[in-house]
């Protein structure tokens, strides 16, 4: 890929659905972690806006979808689920960028933990998603994305969605196995960030899926 390309942006997205990251603190009391409204729950996560970013070029996608399966756990951290798949665009919406159309192909199952301290106050639960893994592919470039992404998780309710938020810094998520298209745009080690929003629903309805610390 020729050094023109650094001033391109490129789309992607690389996440899905459920709760996010940082390395959870191992002095954290235990904490039960109560999944409703049943326990497992099957959800699924829809987001308009998803977007990677990695040397000063942002790529977005203007839809992105997950599904996962929540449980009820004890501990702090604890793994509360398994998200089993996380799709980047879609028939007539596709991930786009300068370059032309871009695609994510994920390998799932990628885990889902609680952590830290539940706000009772706004329904708040922080945790991570690990074992995130996609290969990003545009024009002539295509690379690995993998580890973990940090957030938030806000409980819905009826007819009301969770919130869940994604941010992953920098050195989270990281670059590797990039083709030789990807000289001067992207090489093995960058750390790409990552955020979006996804709207969580108990799937087949509207209602929000609950996360709740005590």
């Amino acid at each position: 890929m020729k050094s023109p390309l650094r001033k391109t942006a490129l789309v992607v997205a690389a996440a899905g659905a459920a709760l996010g990251l940082a390395a959870a603190p191992s002095s954290a009391a235990s904490t039960n972690w109560a999944v409703g409204p049943g326990s497992p729950e099957t959800v699924t996560a829809t987001t308009g806006h998803a977007s990677l970013g990695v040397n000063g070029i942002d790529m977005t996608c203007t839809y992105a979808d997950a599904e996962a399966v929540l449980a009820s756990a004890t501990g702090n951290p604890v793994k509360i689920g398994d998200i089993n798949s996380a799709n980047f665009g879609r028939t007539g919406e596709p991930c786009t960028s300068i370059l032309g159309n871009v695609t994510a192909t994920t390998t799932t199952p990628w885990t889902l933990w609680a952590y830290g301290d539940y706000d009772p106050a706004t329904g708040t639960t922080p945790g991570y998603i690990d074992n995130i893994k996609a290969r990003v592919s545009v024009a002539t470039c295509a690379f690995d994305v993998t580890g973990t992404a940090h957030g938030t998780y806000k409980s819905g309710g009826a007819g009301t969605p969770g919130k869940l938020t994604i941010h992953a810094t920098a050195t989270e998520l990281t670059v590797a196995n990039p083709t030789s298209g990807c000289s001067g745009l992207v090489a093995a080690g960058d750390h790409p960030t990552f955020d979006a929003v996804y709207d969580v629903v108990v799937k087949g309805t509207s209602n929000g899926a609950t996360v709740v610390g005590s």
